[in-house]
């Protein structure tokens, strides 16, 4: 094993201990119901590379630990709502030893997280929607402060003189994504700017062509729109291409995103974006499985929520992050 392989075990391994030495009883105790013994996590769209440093994660635990694992995820973010959903309830049926499952469309995922719980499958929500997971009957939530992810951003991207901001939501069903917004919108209104919030169609992700071209449709509608946040990677990337076209005809425009990548961090560390908000998704994918592990051993569980994010990179710290996601590539997001 190399080095660097030596470094992020031994991390894991003082985490999970780190976090069974705080770890309390505290969900309610549902009898256990498994008749698989596999861990299935559900996540996000194999097209966004964000998962997989969710799945790297995921399948570190499972090695570490020893347990089974199965990771389901959709192909794509084409009828995300009735695919995953199908997902959930098809993971139900297996009655496997644990669940963890991103809470991204409540409306069909809370009762089915409900008839988990109910049923007495250990059930982590992890990602999104894990302001309620007690009383879902979650036995904890893993992710980010959705919040805090958009309005430390601002911040930043206030300090670069952003008078006028955009945040662009790809997928508009999700509550976490609005909350990201709206801290972005809050940090700039606060300052004594103005920002809203744009939807971008879920089906155009992937699509380069289709993002750049509404991305610059927008910037054209309003000349003085100075500052764009992202709420992915693959839309980073894109946006970045748009905004190069007009900073080329003098307009200043400063640009941030959530999540990470290798082109984020590069466009960061080239002066070209300004903020990451990171949710730390490999720790995301590593606690999915570990906190069922030592529910399902131990009958015990987190007081409270386990936040990951935000995790801010600027220009000052971006070339480390860069070194760490090459050297162990894809832990801290898309290569």
């Amino acid at each position: 094993m190399c080095r660097s392989g030596r470094i992020i075990v031994k991390i894991t391994q003082l985490s999970a201990l780190a976090l069974a030495a705080v770890m309390a009883v505290s969900a309610p105790m549902a009898a256990h119901a498994q008749d698989d013994e596999t861990i299935i996590m559900l996540g996000g769209p194999s097209s966004d590379p964000f998962w997989g440093a969710v799945q790297q994660g995921f399948n570190a635990a499972v090695e570490e630990l020893g347990v089974k694992g199965q990771w389901t995820a959709p192909a794509d973010f084409n009828d995300i709502v009735p695919v995953y959903t199908r997902m959930f309830e098809a993971a139900i049926a297996r009655k496997p030893a644990a669940i963890a499952v991103g809470n991204f469309f409540p409306e069909p995922t809370e009762p089915l997280i409900k008839q988990a719980a109910a049923e007495g499958i250990p059930v982590v929500i992890i990602n999104s929607g894990g302001a309620k997971y007690g009383e879902l009957g979650a036995i904890g939530f893993i992710g980010e402060d959705s919040y805090q992810m958009g309005y430390q951003g601002g911040k930043v991207a206030v300090g670069n003189g952003v008078k006028n901001g955009l945040c662009i939501n790809q997928i508009a069903a999700n509550p976490v994504l609005e909350q990201r917004c709206q801290g972005y919108i809050d940090a700039v209104t606060e300052a004594g700017g103005t920002a809203k919030m744009v939807i971008l169609a879920s089906e155009d992700i992937g699509n380069s062509q289709k993002v750049q071209a509404a991305v610059s449709a927008m910037l054209m509608q309003d000349q003085s729109i100075d500052g764009v946040v992202t709420l992915g990677v693959a839309v980073a990337v894109d946006a970045l291409e748009s905004i190069k076209l007009v900073r080329a005809e003098g307009r200043a425009v400063d640009l941030g995103t959530m999540d990470l990548g290798n082109t984020v961090l590069e466009a960061i560390d080239a002066g070209e974006m300004s903020f990451a908000s990171d949710q730390q998704p490999f720790l995301q994918g590593y606690y999915g499985v570990l906190i069922p592990y030592l529910y399902n051993k131990y009958s015990m569980a987190p007081s409270g929520v386990t936040w990951v994010g935000p995790y801010m990179v600027t220009k000052d710290n971006a070339a480390a992050v860069l070194k760490v996601n090459k050297n162990i590539p894809g832990s801290r997001g898309a290569n």
